[in-house]
């Protein structure tokens, strides 16, 4: 039987080598069911397809334990090594979901303040506004607020 998704505002992302065995290794590890409708690997990004690995090369992925926590993994990768951003070390970062679009823009301009965006805050394709800075702490935050998705091009407001 499938976990029902629940949103949570913080959800840890671990960025890791070998990003689909880590994913398997701490399934089994935690006794956690991975959400595949989540998992969404560097082939399904519009203009990645060709890319060496892209197929085994996850973005965002989400575990979801029993009482409603979980855990998101992704593929900790050269290019973003090289630049400083990701790590062994700071390999881990927040993600705040919201569900309100104006209230995900107030938070993502406070975090800004002497921070740096590493991704401006926009809609994506895959059905979310979603920008990513770093705080004036060295902390990383990814926002993702889901847009609603009635008028069939997943275009919500923001604001």
């Amino acid at each position: 039987m499938a976990t029902k998704e629940i949103f949570h505002r913080f959800v840890p992302l671990l960025y890791v080598r070998d990003s689909l065995e880590a994913i398997a290794f701490y399934s089994d590890a935690f006794g956690v069911e991975e959400l595949t409708e989540r998992t969404m690997l560097l082939s399904q990004v519009p203009g990645m397809e060709e890319t060496p690995g892209a197929d085994r090369t996850v973005v965002y992925s989400k575990l979801q334990f029993s009482d409603g926590s979980s855990l998101g993994v992704a593929e900790l990768s050269a290019d973003t090594k090289a630049d400083g951003e990701h790590v062994i070390g700071n390999n881990i970062h927040i993600g705040l979901v919201y569900e309100d679009p104006a209230e995900q823009r107030t938070a993502f301009d406070k975090l800004t303040k002497d921070g740096k965006v590493l991704e401006a805050l926009e809609n994506r394709f895959w059905g979310a506004a979603y920008g990513a800075v770093r705080d004036k702490y060295g902390v990383i935050w990814e926002t993702n607020c889901y847009l609603p998705q009635s008028d069939g091009d997943g275009a919500g407001a923001l604001t």
